[in-house]
């Protein structure tokens, strides 16, 4: 399984060294001479050029075949909705005959835009790898390109497989933070809104606006104390949490349905904070300084935090630990912008090599453990 677990690696390791280089050409290219004179024609070019850098990772992912627990699933949904009418999908989403429509409206326009389900694949290749990198964008002459798509890739890739529609929209929920980060509300809440579009459960982002940074010191302590306060009682809270949410109309189709419903009582397990306290940790011990005298680190963190709560939902329901994932995915740029305010060359060369280490056995233990095989050995059209 590790061997075969491996092939990912490898291409994991030439999209990073393919990031690299990109990230040293739009620099030098865009950045530093500005060969467009216009920021749109800009934007385009960098997502163009990016993705025709990271051209492995979006055929990996588009060339695959039965690869993923949900693949057959997404292909059965892609049949039925291709050439289907925007009245039929408004008649029939929530309709319990038929299961194909069920899916968020962002969703259902890309299987309309797209001619084959192949086709469907490589166009959701592109737009998460686009989105990465637009989320990226402001930090080019800042963090690290290749370890931040490696840290995505490790811990998102396999998912995205699974995965599909969650994968686009938590994408979107990060580019969202970016702009929360900076205390630009409007962007962070059009982002937040196009996360729902493609999976509802992204409306807990709509949350993460009361962790932003505000000028008033006092504010910002009480909202830190209650947050810490929610975490710790998390566990009693929960139970009572998703009771409430089972009363909301909008989340009807989860908790209806025996595979999606919580369990009366918590499953108490403390193997969820191996997701967390390798992360998290060293960082607050080595690098409390770079985090916690900058608003912008200050912000992520506290989203990071939120993956507390959010993985102690699995303890309910194994199906929910995918929530979790909403906070997850502000490692990618809350971990590399950290380090990169490292002075200390030793100390940042130690970090470096430490989470790099810690995601390759992380990304191991998730495709041979968690995924249960469902992506190894890797299979794609041409072998079959």
């Amino acid at each position: 399984m590790i061997v075969e677990a491996s092939v990912y690696l490898i291409v994991f390791g030439i999209t990073a060294c393919l990031a690299f280089v990109f990230q040293n050409f739009y620099n030098l290219a865009f950045v530093k001479f500005n060969l467009t004179g216009s920021k749109k024609v800009n934007t385009l070019t960098y997502c163009i050029l990016g993705c025709l850098f990271l051209i492995p990772i979006i055929a990996m992912f588009a060339l695959r075949y039965g690869i993923g627990t949900d693949y057959h699933s997404y292909e059965s949904i892609f049949d039925a909705v291709h050439n289907s009418t925007f009245e039929s999908y408004f008649n029939l989403h929530d309709s319990d005959n038929s299961k194909s429509f069920y899916i968020e409206f962002g969703y259902f326009l890309l299987n309309i835009l797209f001619p084959t389900f192949r086709s469907l694949l490589w166009g959701i290749g592109i737009l998460i790898i686009s989105f990465l990198l637009l989320a990226l964008k402001e930090y080019s002459e800042t963090i690290s390109f290749s370890f931040a798509i490696f840290i995505y890739l490790s811990t998102q890739f396999i998912y995205l497989m699974n995965g599909m529609r969650f994968a686009i929209a938590i994408v979107f929920a990060l580019i969202g933070y970016v702009y929360l980060s900076k205390n630009k509300t409007v962007p962070f809440i059009i982002f937040t809104v196009l996360a729902v579009l493609f999976h509802k459960s992204c409306l807990i982002c709509f949350a993460m606006y009361f962790l932003k940074q505000v000028k008033h010191k006092g504010i910002n302590n009480t909202r830190n104390l209650l947050m810490f306060v929610g975490v710790i009682s998390f566990p009693f809270l929960s139970k009572y949490l998703l009771k409430l949410a089972e009363q909301i109309p909008f989340f009807e189709r989860y908790f209806s349905k025996s595979v999606y419903s919580a369990s009366e009582s918590i499953s108490f397990s403390w193997v969820w904070l191996l997701h967390i306290i390798p992360i998290l940790l060293p960082l607050v011990i080595l690098c409390r300084k770079e985090i916690f005298s900058d608003e912008e680190t200050n912000t992520f963190f506290r989203i990071c935090v939120m993956e507390i709560p959010l993985r102690m939902l699995g303890l309910f329901n194994t199906w929910y630990t995918r929530l979790s994932r909403i906070s997850q995915i502000a490692y990618v740029i809350f971990i590399p912008l950290v380090i990169s305010k490292v002075d200390n060359r030793y100390k940042k060369t130690f970090l470096y090599l430490y989470f790099v280490f810690w995601f390759i056995f992380d990304f191991i233990y998730y495709a041979i453990v968690n995924d249960q095989g469902a992506s190894l050995p890797y299979t794609w059209i041409f072998n079959m």
